[in-house]
């Protein structure tokens, strides 16, 4: 019986396929006669996308180019500009030099990014075309994923268009010093990251040559010691206007520095635990005589300072507009004009004082969140000191938002808002220098209150 069954199959397979075969012939002869049903179409199904036959709309170059600059500034920039440059020839052309000028680099994609910039170690062998487009190099999140002689290396490949530079942690040595005396575009150095100590008497040497450099971070394990660098020796870059030092700074070197860079604007000092309280002071007085542009100034983290020891800065430095410093060194003599411990010339006058930024920070030390209070600000305000006075800002751990200082930091708010509300309606103070677009534009709550920081 099974060969039968297996018999009477084949027989009927056979006649169906034949039947099959009739049909197919008579559709084609008469296309009229196919009444043959048709599974449905299935949505992923290429057929049934409507490609066009044509080519798609033309865009000009300049709607491409104003689309491509619009996505490099979001912060997914990187991604979308790689998509751009699949879309078409005409749009890689446009988002190569945005996609390679900003590059975010991480552990995971700098070595493929590193045989982009470095097809061979021989510079003469094989150039990158791409390496000319680079001009912000980021590598402060790297640790271990890179070596010296790489570093080195992809500094020298962008070292024509380079204009920002951040230094790894664990992989930035001398062997960079060459490649970084040859950026002349460069407009930023930050060495803040780097673990290991540099020669501060080579980094110098190379930095001469960089005429355009107008932001300069030193490294926390920097060494001005007397045996590193010699002070009367520094030539700083020209166009130097803001300038981060901090490490082993000690009275050699405070004491020794006789200039600085004719163009500062910003300063900071932080993380020094060797200098001391007569050092700091010797810098600043050097620094206020010296007749700088200087326009903000930062000190924190100076652990062998005294409680009061940054107590007559703002007498100091008349023209600053912007000051933070840490509230361990300072105490509320900070807003008194006849304080005379630094012998200055004359009384201070705060009323002229163009003070208009103050941040409170906190370097850590116990016992200081009490040392001031909003009130001292209000008191000062009502005095008449400091009348362009609009932002203060408090660092979380002073405690002004908690308890009961929270409603004396709600009277300085309302007080400082009053002022920048004035401000805003007569078009003085920070709108005195805006065009009459930007100034109706402008939202005064950024310009006037306090802000909590971390």
């Amino acid at each position: 019986m099974a060969l039968d069954q297996q018999r009477n199959w084949t027989i009927s397979m056979a006649e169906s396929l034949q039947a099959v075969k009739d049909k197919t012939v008579t559709a084609a002869a008469n296309p009229s006669l196919d009444q043959t049903p048709h599974f449905p179409v299935r949505d992923d199904d290429p057929k049934t996308h409507n490609y066009r036959a044509t080519e798609p709309a033309y865009l000009p170059d300049e709607l491409v180019l104003e689309i491509v600059e619009y996505v490099a500034v979001t912060p997914e920039a990187q991604k979308s500009l790689y998509t751009c440059c699949l879309v078409s020839r005409q749009w890689h052309l446009a988002a190569l030099p945005y996609l390679y000028a900003f590059p975010k680099i991480y552990g995971k994609n700098y070595d493929p990014f590193y045989r982009t910039m470095c097809p061979s170690i021989n510079l003469r062998i094989k150039e990158s075309p791409l390496a000319g487009l680079v001009k912000v190099l980021n590598l402060g999140m790297l640790v271990h994923h890179s070596s010296r002689s790489v570093t080195a290396r992809v500094l020298r490949r962008t070292e024509g268009s380079l204009q920002e530079f951040v230094a790894p942690q664990a992989s930035f040595a001398i062997n960079s010093y060459a490649a970084l005396s040859k950026s002349h575009n460069l407009r930023s150095l930050d060495l803040s990251l780097v673990s290991e100590a540099q020669p501060l008497d080579m980094l110098f040497k190379s930095l001469r040559s960089l005429n355009h450099l107008e932001r300069l971070r030193f490294p926390r394990s920097s060494g001005f010691g007397a045996n590193t660098v010699d002070p009367d020796s520094i030539v700083w870059p020209q166009a130097l206007k803001d300038l981060h030092i901090s490490g082993g700074i000690d009275a050699n070197f405070l004491y020794g520095i006789v200039h600085f860079p004719p163009a500062l604007e910003r300063l900071t000092v932080e993380h020094c635990p060797q200098a001391k309280s007569h050092a700091i002071r010797q810098l600043l007085s050097t620094l206020s005589r010296a007749h700088l542009p200087l326009k903000a100034l930062s000190l924190s983290h100076l652990p062998r300072l005294g409680i009061s020891s940054l107590d007559p800065v703002l007498g100091l430095f008349p023209d600053l507009e912007e000051l933070s410093v840490s509230v361990d060194y300072i105490t509320p003599a900070i807003f008194n004009p006849d304080f005379q411990e630094w012998q200055s010339e004359d009384t201070p006058n705060f009323t002229n004082h163009k003070l208009r930024m103050l941040a409170f920070t906190n370097s850590g030390n116990p016992g200081v969140d009490d040392k001031f209070s909003p009130i001292d600000v209000l008191l000062t305000l009502d005095e008449g000191s400091f009348p362009n006075l609009r932002q203060v800002k408090i660092a979380k751990s002073l405690g002004w938002d908690r308890g009961e200082t929270r409603d004396e930091t709600e009277a300085l708010i309302d007080r400082l808002v009053e002022l920048g509300t004035k401000d805003f309606e007569n078009k003085t103070g920070v709108y005195a220098n805006m065009s009459t677009y930007q100034w109706k534009s402008a939202n005064w709550k950024d310009w006037a209150g306090v802000w909590i920081i971390d």
